[in-house]
């Protein structure tokens, strides 16, 4: 009787760290898109489609894993610039968005690494 206790409260401990995660996980994606909402993201960009620019999957299977990208990618978008994606937007290059704090413009980057 001891060990199935045991194993029911092991598997309700680990159902609400699950649970947690899944809650951090879907607020971060919310707070993401809420500042992707208040910036143009979506004039040149789209989560599966290329636009004026890289669709965010086309963005995240080129970056995804590579060291130092979260915060590279995130001066891009605060800095803009070109040259990168040429062949896909014919050289259009991003416009720059000043105005987007760092730790912000890094929580867009890991967003956009996390689509598949």
């Amino acid at each position: 009787m001891f060990k199935k206790e045991v194993k029911i409260k092991k598997a309700v401990i680990l159902a609400s760290l699950f649970s947690g995660l899944i809650v951090t996980t879907t607020a971060q994606a919310d707070d993401a898109q809420k500042i992707m909402g208040s910036q143009d993201c979506a004039s040149c960009h789209s989560v599966d489609q290329k636009l004026v620019g890289p669709s965010f999957k086309m963005i995240a299977d080129r970056y995804r894993g590579k060291k130092g990208v979260v915060k590279v990618l995130a001066q891009k978008i605060i800095t803009g610039g070109g040259g990168n994606w040429t062949a896909d937007t014919g050289g259009m290059a991003m416009p720059p968005h000043p105005g987007l704090p760092l730790p912000q413009a890094e929580e867009v980057v890991k967003w956009i690494l996390s689509q598949k």
